[in-house]
């Protein structure tokens, strides 16, 4: 039997509304993990892309993750994983990860599917993966999978590591393949990308998005208050696959609170009570609507204790709550502008590749995306 712990998404680095201390808890998030799978002694770790928050990460977040590769190195565990779109570097630069390469830290499958065959007692696992492949690149999926689908035929147990959104989990537009293209030998296949996790174990091949290690935009709050953050805990053996949900403790509590001048500190109150296990301060997203005191509300809020408040942000009508972009991320504006998902999510996937490509292959990109013909 082979037991490793699947983990995604932990973007080291990154700065949630400018707070040094969310940045440490994008760090505490992703050091939970690791120990999770060192108190499980998991022979190794699979990480499904987006490791930083970018491309050129700054020299905290790469000697945080030294001193986890260290740690695994110390106990001979081996780290495999792919890039997500966050880690692709820009033409020519080296990829981050690459640096740690000498403490067991294993990249595979930059520009097509790798594979590599591990025993784990007198069993062959394969373990093939693929990084994130937006852009032109994107025409290229379906083939590495048909290659890959082809050597895990071979193998009783094997895993796929890749990083695109797979429609349904995503809208279309912003889905680099379908459902019905993956590829079926495989016995796990582990995906990063979608920050929600899911994992369909009802079938073969089990398929899992392990989910984002902390919360990166008020989209995950839904979500985040049914589920948690989690990673996955896997066992294989003779082609059988059993996958568990570890809950993480560390995750910073969220939520967004949309109220008005009566009711807005009863919503606080109500809120701090569902803490959770951790002992973190909450993080509350707060907008109020009506004809207010803007002073006052502002002074009281901020001598509420053992409560971090985002805002308050002020809206005349309850009609306009939705139409305020939360300050998160890029794709929030997105949505705020065109108040639509589809678009928005269309808009931000030109956004990525304009951002990473060249200008050719963006434009190349943009034709064949709109289906335009030069006459």
């Amino acid at each position: 039997m082979a037991r490793f712990l699947h983990l995604s998404d932990t973007h080291l680095g990154y700065k949630e509304y400018m707070m040094d201390l969310r940045e440490n808890d994008f760090y505490e998030s992703f050091n939970e993990a690791i120990d999770i799978g060192l108190e499980e002694n998991v022979d190794f770790f699979v990480h499904t892309g987006d490791l930083f928050d970018t491309w050129s990460p700054s020299n905290r977040a790469l000697n945080e993750f030294k001193k986890a590769a260290l740690k695994l190195y110390s106990k001979n565990k081996t780290m495999y994983l792919i890039m997500g779109d966050h880690d692709r570097p820009k033409r020519t630069d080296e990829i981050a990860s690459r640096i740690f390469d000498f403490l067991g830290v294993k990249l595979l499958g930059v520009n097509n599917i790798e594979n590599i065959v591990l025993n784990y007692n007198n069993e062959d696992l394969l373990i093939s993966g693929l990084s994130n492949m937006k852009g032109l690149r994107k025409d290229n999926i379906t083939e590495e999978y048909r290659k890959g689908d082809i050597a895990a035929k071979e193998y009783k147990n094997s895993i796929l590591m890749s990083h695109q959104g797979v429609y349904p989990y995503l809208i279309k537009e912003a889905c680099e393949v379908d459902s019905k293209d993956l590829p079926l030998n495989y016995k796990y296949l582990a995906f990063g990308h979608v920050h929600d996790s899911h994992l369909i174990d009802d079938r073969y091949p089990v398929f899992s998005y392990a989910g984002s290690t902390d919360i990166n935009s008020s989209n995950e709050l839904k979500h985040f208050a049914k589920n948690k953050k989690s990673v996955n805990l896997v066992d294989i053996e003779n082609g059988t696959v059993n996958a568990q949900q570890i809950k993480l403790k560390t995750t910073r509590y969220q939520a967004e609170i949309k109220s008005d001048y009566r009711n807005y500190m009863k919503d606080i109150d109500e809120i701090v009570g569902r803490r959770m296990d951790n002992e973190k301060d909450p993080l509350l997203l707060i907008t109020i609507h009506g004809d207010v005191d803007r002073d006052e509300i502002r002074k009281k809020i901020r001598e509420i204790q053992n409560v971090l408040i985002k805002g308050p942000v002020f809206e005349n009508e309850i009609k306009r709550i939705s139409e305020k972009p939360n300050l998160s991320k890029l794709i929030d504006y997105f949505q705020a502008y065109f108040n639509d998902s589809d678009l928005s999510a269309l808009a931000s996937n030109i956004y990525e590749t304009i951002k990473n490509e060249d200008v050719n292959t963006s434009y190349n990109l943009i034709k064949n995306l709109f289906g335009m013909v030069e006459k």
